[in-house]
């Protein structure tokens, strides 16, 4: 799978592995969307110890910023699995501090 474009904003972070994008992701086949999962990256889920903690963490570091969607994995109902950039570092390496 590929994607039209690579480059996309930050609107809203639904969870601590989970956001939303400006404009959609699209691939050169069918899919889009306007979400987003970071690719090897596991977080605590609502109601575990630790969530809220992690969602705030991936809001601190990435709400209202660009980012860069790389090596596109899966596409499911408007959700993209993927690795993601900011200021060129992968995420999951800031986020794993």
């Amino acid at each position: 799978m590929e994607l039209k474009k690579t480059r996309v904003t930050v609107t809203e972070v639904i969870d601590a592995d989970t956001f939303r994008v400006r404009p959609h992701w699209q691939s050169t086949g069918k899919e889009e969307g306007d979400t987003i999962r970071i690719n090897g990256y596991t977080a605590p889920e609502p109601g575990q110890t630790g969530f809220q903690e992690a969602k705030n963490d991936l809001e601190e570091i990435i709400r209202g910023k660009d980012v860069e969607l790389r090596n596109p994995q899966a596409a499911t109902s408007g959700q993209l699995v993927c690795d993601v950039m900011i200021e060129g570092k992968d995420i999951t390496t800031l986020l794993n501090r």
